[in-house]
């Protein structure tokens, strides 16, 4: 994302050279980090009012998106007075409004109560359909890694001291995007989680 620089080598995103390039990549971490002082509104067009948008039309351009992102009516209102799901929207919303086609996802689900976050990885696989964005979503939940990726790479840390995880596999999950509401209940998504568990060492 650009925050720090990497130890050593480069970062190419579609063949072009980003490290140490803020902008290049949208970031969404584990929790929304939504301003308590600041109306949603302000909050979702940050990202605009800092690449130097005024903040009229930051404001009106970050409106026109609340509704696809099922905002509407919500403009005016606190991050306290929106509930978890709701600021986690809030929060992808200004990720997408960064203007990056790659986003970077740590653990952004991880803090909802377990139906809020099954209904929104349904909606946030919609959302990258549609607006055609590429995510690469860090997780420990292997449900969520299945559900909700192309391509699982599961990673292991390296046995030297102070060593970077490298990836020990992948496992590709071979069914469409528009599919994926009912998987997690098939025994396809057994096949795929057991595929996974065993690159993660555990006896399946």
């Amino acid at each position: 994302a650009g925050l720090t620089a990497p130890d050593a080598g480069r970062i190419l995103l579609d063949g072009r050279d980003v490290t140490g390039r803020p902008g290049s990549i949208g970031y969404m971490l584990q929790k929304d980090l939504l301003l308590p002082e600041h109306r949603v509104l302000d909050n979702v067009a940050l990202p605009l009012r800092l690449a130097g948008v005024p903040k009229a039309r930051a404001r009106s351009q970050a409106q026109e998106r609340f509704a696809e992102f099922g905002l509407a009516g919500t403009e005016r209102l606190y991050p306290s007075q929106l509930s978890g799901g709701m600021r986690q929207r809030a929060a992808l919303l200004r990720t997408s409004l960064s203007g990056a086609d790659t986003l970077l996802l740590d653990e952004p689900f991880s803090a909802l109560d377990a139906l809020t976050r099954a209904d929104l990885r349904q909606w946030f696989l919609g959302q990258v359909e549609r607006l055609g964005h590429t995510g690469l979503l860090v997780t420990h939940d292997v449900d969520e890694a299945v559900a909700l990726a192309d391509e699982v790479l599961v990673l292991a840390p390296s046995r030297a001291a102070g060593g970077a995880a490298t990836i020990v596999g992948r496992v590709a999950v071979d069914v469409p995007r528009a599919d994926r509401a009912g998987l997690m209940l098939t025994e396809k998504a057994l096949h795929l989680k057991a595929a996974v568990l065993r690159l993660l060492g555990e006896d399946w």
